[in-house]
């Protein structure tokens, strides 16, 4: 179905591939490789010239104005945020810089499936480690429809938890006004940012089947999903897992040495979350305006929140989902009962 690919590697941490039933248009590719320089110099953190950064460096706080695209954005953490009590957050940034993920972290393998647990990353490893949170989302002021941002101390954002998927959105909505001519207006296209991924079919019974990763073993699946037209997304540590040295941490907050950190941080201790091994967002196109966005997001707030207060979010945006437990090397694990996906047996 799909013959034409369209290829941006190392950008948004991972990379994009774009994969079309006919040939993208060489306007089109132009078009998506200056949003994808403008979304990364707005939000990454990883850029000394982005919007983000300059908001981290500022001393005294100020205004920022973001372009008016990331307004949904900035709304779906607010929902988020409120949602989970303050778990999901994205002033996590200053967490993850503290924990050591920088420009230079190196991340690890995760134990493969014999073994069926994540070792050194227990929740009595981090009982020394202390944090304070300097500014949460819920400080940060913006006026009602509005993506300028009122601040009065640095803040280090990070919007890696619905950033990518978010992204995947935005780029789903150029490729359809690009391609909505007669000639181009029956393109089926899947847009995959390192396993984010959104498809768009003119069948709307068409379905493409994807692999679901193992979190215990990264060379082998759990089950195979069957998406149409929608987002699927995932959340794991199997492979944003690095060691925290003593270093990158106060003195006075030195903890113990050689411990695992992942990505999936809970804002309100910092701690990076152990209560899943992995889960997976289903939203249909048809429910939500940004699919792939608010399945990103609830892949993880899955992680750091309870099942029960993500309801009204689920229930919103049409979502199905399904949660690996921690530490089993069996697999097991817990889904709603329309996730589209058939898990193989142990």
């Amino acid at each position: 179905m799909f013959g034409n690919v369209m290829a941006i590697e190392r950008v948004l941490g991972t990379g994009i591939i774009i994969s079309s039933s006919k040939p993208i248009p060489q306007g089109v590719e132009q078009r998506i490789h200056a949003f994808v320089e403008e979304y990364e110099r707005t939000l990454s953190r990883f850029r000394a010239d982005s919007l983000v950064s300059r908001m981290a460096r500022a001393e005294h706080g100020g205004e920022f104005e973001f372009p008016a695209w990331t307004q949904p954005l900035f709304v779906l953490y607010d929902e988020f945020y409120v949602a989970t009590r303050g778990a999901f957050d994205a002033c996590i940034g200053a967490d993850l810089l503290a924990l050591g993920y920088d420009n230079s972290v190196k991340f690890v393998p995760k134990s493969k499936a014999g073994e069926g647990k994540d070792e050194n990353i227990s929740s009595g490893s981090w009982s020394k480690y202390r944090r304070s949170l300097p500014i949460t989302w819920a400080d940060i002021s913006r006026d009602s429809g509005s993506a300028t941002l009122h601040t009065n101390q640095p803040v280090q954002l990070d919007f890696g938890a619905a950033g990518k998927g978010y992204f995947v959105d935005l780029v789903t909505n150029i490729l359809k006004d690009e391609l909505g001519d007669d000639s181009l207006s029956d393109c089926d296209f899947l847009v995959n940012a390192g396993g984010d991924m959104r498809a768009c079919f003119s069948d709307e019974d068409y379905q493409i089947k994807v692999a679901l990763e193992n979190p215990f073993d990264t060379t082998q699946a759990v089950g195979v999903a069957s998406i149409a037209s929608g987002a699927l997304c995932a959340s794991s540590a199997a492979r944003k897992r690095w060691k925290v040295k003593d270093a990158n941490c106060l003195a006075d907050n030195a903890f113990e040495s050689n411990l695992i950190a992942t990505h999936l941080i809970n804002a309100l201790d910092g701690v990076p979350s152990q209560k899943l091994s992995a889960s997976w967002a289903y939203i249909p196109a048809k429910t939500c305006a940004f699919p792939t966005a608010y399945a990103d997001a609830l892949a993880t707030a899955l992680f750091v929140s309870q099942e029960n207060d993500l309801q009204k979010i689920v229930q919103t945006a049409g979502a199905e989902f399904v949660v690996m437990l921690p530490n089993r090397a069996d697999c097991q694990v817990r889904a709603t009962s329309a996730f589209p996906a058939r898990f193989f047996a142990d």
